[in-house]
C-alpha cells in the first residue's frame, strides 16, 4: 500500500511540474509566472501563451520566450492543433537563432518545414527554407545555403510573397559572392531589381532595400566595377545621413575599404573607415564594430602592424561577444600572422582557433545531419505535393485549352462573318454589274429603236413632214421622256430619312395606270421609324422589281399592296390578278432572284404563291 501511495504521489508531482511550465529539454522551470488552470477554451489558453511569449520577446528575454514556446508546443500537440504547432516550432527556431544557438534553431525550423509540407502550405514551406538557408549562410556553409534557398524558390517563385522571394534571391547572391562567383552573384542580384520593377515594393522596408543595395555594391566591387559600386554606396549614405547612422556607417565603411582596394594610396579611404568606426563605437553595435576593425586591420596590415594587431584584437573581442564563430575565425586569421610577425606568443590563440574551428564544423555537421535525416521524408511529402500540383496544372491546362478553343471558335466566327461580308460585297458588285447591263439593255432595246425612228423622221425635209407626222414625233419624244423618268426613278438613290414614307407611296402609285389599277393604303408617318436604312432600301427595290415584272409580264388589271407592322417585324403583302406562274417549276428569273437575295440580305423572308392564270401573291416579312 505504501509503495502504491508513493508511486501515485510521484505521478501527481510530475503532473503538477508539467503544468507549472517545467521544460523537459533544458530543465528550466518558469517558477516566476503563474497561469490560470481554469480556462474555458483550450484555444484561448494557447492564444494567451502566445501573448506572454510576445511580451518576453519585446523585453528581449529570449530564454523565457523559449520556455513558454515549448509549453505552447506541448499544449498544441495535446490538442492536435497544427497551426499552433507550426507557430511554436517557428518561435523556437527564431529565438534560438537570436541566441546564436544555430543548430537548435535549424532543428526547429526544419520541424516547422516538415509540418508545412504535410499541411500542403507551400508559402510556409518556402519561408522556413529561407530561415534554414540563412542559418547555413551564417555558418559559412554557402553551398548548402544555396541548395536550400533554391529549393525554397520552388514554393515561392511566381507568388505574391515578394519579401520572401527577394530574401531567397539575396541569400543565393551572397553565397555565390562568398564562393568566388561574383558574375553569378550579380545575376541573382539582377533578379531582385527586375522583380522590384515589376511588382510594387510596399512590403519591402527601407532597411531591407539598403541591405539589398549594399550587397549589390559589394558584388560590383568584387567585379572591379568600383565607380558603380561607389555610386550605390554614395546614394545610401546620402539617404541615411542623420536619419539612420547604422546604415550610413556601413556605407562609408564599405566605400572606404573598396577605395583602398582600388588604390592603396587613396587618402580618403582611411578617413572614411575611421569615421565609420567612430559612429559604430557610439552606437555600440558589435556586428558593425567587427566589420570596421576587420577592415582597418587589413588596411594597416602592411603599413602599421602594431595598429593592425590592435584592430584585429578588437575584432576578436567583439566576435566573442556575439559568439559568432565565422567572425571569430576571420579575426584570428588576421591576428595570428600579425602576432607571429611581431614575435608574440600565438599558442593560446592557435588553440582557440582550433577549438572554434571544431565547434563551427560540429555545428555545420549537426545542421547537415538534421537536413540528411529529414530529407527523405520531406522529399516524399514534396513529391506528393508535386503530384497535387501536377493535378492542378492539368486543370489549368484544361482551362487554357478551353480558352484556346474559345479563341479559335471566336476567330472562326470572325472569319465567317468577314467571309460573308466579302461575299455580300461580291454579290453587291455583281448586282451592280447586272444592274448596269439591265440599264444598258433597257436603253438600247426600249429607247434606242424609238430614238432612231424619230431621228429618221426629223432628218426629212421639213416641207415633206405633214402635220400628223409632227404629232407622232412629239408623242414619241414625250414617250421617251416618260420612260427615261421611269428608268431614272428605278436607279437613282433613295431618300431613307423622314421623306421615305412619301417616296415609298409615290413609287407604288407611279405604277397605277388606265390599264392597271393599284390599290394601297397610305401609311402613318411613323410607320418606318424603327426600320433600318438598309431594310428601307431593299424593300423599296423589291417592290419596284415586283411592279416592273407585273407591268412587263403579268397583264394584271388589279394590284393590291398592304403593309402592316408589330413590335417584332414588318409584313408586306403583294397581290395581283395577272397570268401568274407555276411555282413547282423553276420560276425564279434574274429579277425574282434579285428579289429573294435582297430580302435574305436583311434577314427576311419572301414567299411566292401562284398558279397559271390565277395571279401572284408575294408575302414579305423581316425583323425590325
Amino acid at each position: 500500500m505504501k509503495f502504491k501511495f508513493g508511486l501515485s504521489l510521484i505521478f501527481v508531482l510530475i503532473y503538477n511540474c508539467c503544468l507549472a511550465g517545467l521544460s523537459p529539454e533544458n530543465g528550466i522551470a518558469n517558477s516566476n509566472y503563474q497561469y490560470s488552470a481554469t480556462v474555458k477554451k483550450p484555444t484561448d489558453s494557447l492564444e494567451q501563451l502566445k501573448k506572454q511569449i510576445g511580451g518576453f520577446a519585446k523585453k528581449k528575454d529570449y530564454q523565457n520566450a523559449i520556455v513558454l514556446s515549448k509549453k505552447l508546443l506541448l499544449k498544441a500537440k495535446v490538442l492536435s492543433d497544427s497551426s499552433h504547432i507550426t507557430n511554436a516550432y517557428w518561435r523556437l527556431g527564431y529565438y534560438y537563432k537570436i541566441l546564436d544557438q544555430l543548430d537548435s534553431a535549424y532543428f526547429y525550423f526544419d520541424k516547422a518545414y516538415a509540418l508545412n509540407l504535410k499541411l500542403k502550405d507551400s508559402i510556409g514551406s518556402g519561408d522556413r527554407l529561407l530561415d534554414m538557408a540563412n542559418i547555413q549562410k551564417s555558418l559559412g556553409d554557402y553551398n548548402a545555403g544555396m541548395v536550400t534557398a533554391t529549393e525554397g524558390l520552388q514554393y515561392l517563385e511566381g507568388t505574391n510573397e515578394l519579401v520572401s522571394v527577394i530574401g531567397l534571391y539575396q541569400n543565393i547572391a551572397i553565397c555565390q559572392k562568398e564562393l568566388g562567383h561574383p558574375k553569378e552573384a550579380l545575376r541573382w542580384s539582377d533578379k531582385i531589381f527586375s522583380l522590384l520593377k515589376k511588382q510594387p515594393a510596399a512590403d519591402i522596408s527601407n532597411e531591407n532595400l539598403y541591405n539589398i543595395k549594399t550587397t549589390r555594391a559589394n558584388i560590383l566591387a568584387e567585379l572591379k566595377n568600383y565607380p558603380t559600386s561607389f555610386k550605390i554606396l554614395d546614394s545610401i549614405a546620402a539617404n541615411t545621413q542623420g536619419s539612420n547612422p547604422w546604415q550610413f556607417a556601413r556605407a562609408i565603411c564599405n566605400k572606404g575599404y573598396y577605395m583602398w582596394l582600388e588604390n592603396k594610396d587613396n587618402a580618403q579611404s582611411e578617413s572614411l573607415q575611421l569615421e565609420a568606426l567612430r559612429i559604430r563605437q557610439e552606437l555600440n553595435t558589435a556586428p558593425g564594430l567587427i566589420s570596421s576593425t576587420i577592415h582597418l586591420a587589413e588596411y594597416y596590415f602592411e603599413t602599421n602592424k602594431p595598429l593592425a594587431l590592435d584592430y584585429a584584437q578588437k575584432a576578436l573581442t567583439n566576435s566573442k561577444k556575439t559568439n559568432n564563430p565565422v567572425a571569430i575565425l576571420e579575426a584570428l586569421d588576421l591576428l595570428l600572422p600579425l602576432k607571429k610577425t611581431l614575435g608574440q606568443d600565438v599558442s593560446e590563440d592557435a588553440i582557440f582557433y582550433s577549438q572554434v574551428q571544431n565547434t563551427l564544423e560540429k555545428t555545420k555537421q549537426a545542421v547537415r545531419a538534421i537536413y540528411a535525416a529529414t530529407k527523405y521524408d520531406n522529399d516524399t511529402l514534396e513529391k506528393k505535393n508535386l503530384m497535387l500540383l501536377a493535378q492542378v496544372a492539368i486543370k489549368d491546362k484544361q482551362k487554357i485549352l478551353a480558352i484556346s478553343a474559345a479563341i479559335i471558335s471566336l476567330t472562326l466566327i470572325v472569319f465567317v462573318i468577314f467571309y460573308k461580308n466579302q461575299q455580300k460585297k461580291k454579290e453587291q458588285l455583281e448586282m451592280a454589274y447586272k444592274t448596269e447591263l439591265r440599264l444598258s439593255k433597257k436603253l438600247h432595246d426600249e429607247l434606242g429603236n424609238d430614238i432612231f425612228y424619230l431621228m429618221t423622221q426629223v432628218q426629212k425635209d421639213p416641207q415633206e413632214i405633214v402635220a400628223s407626222e409632227k404629232v407622232i414625233i412629239l408623242e414619241g419624244l414625250n414617250s421617251i421622256y416618260q420612260r427615261i423618268r421611269d428608268i431614272s426613278k428605278e436607279y437613282t438613290a433613295i431618300d431613307t430619312g423622314e421623306n421615305f414614307g412619301k417616296e415609298f407611296f409615290s413609287l407604288l402609285n407611279s405604277y397605277s395606270s388606265t390599264k392597271t389599277k393599284l390599290i394601297t393604303k397610305e401609311l402613318p408617318s411613323n410607320f418606318w421609324e424603327n426600320v433600318s436604312e438598309e431594310a428601307k432600301i431593299e424593300v423599296y427595290r423589291v417592290l419596284q422589281e415586283l411592279l416592273v415584272n407585273m407591268k412587263k409580264h403579268s397583264q394584271a388589271t388589279l394590284v393590291a399592296i398592304t403593309c402592316t407592322k408589330n413590335n417584332k417585324q414588318v409584313i408586306i403583302k403583294y397581290v395581283d390578278n395577272g397570268v401568274g406562274f407555276n411555282t413547282t417549276e423553276n420560276y425564279l428569273g434574274n429579277g425574282l432572284k434579285n428579289v429573294e437575295n435582297r430580302i435574305k440580305g436583311i434577314k427576311g423572308n419572301i414567299i411566292f404563291d401562284s398558279k397559271p392564270n390565277e395571279g401572284v401573291t408575294a408575302t414579305i416579312t423581316f425583323a425590325i
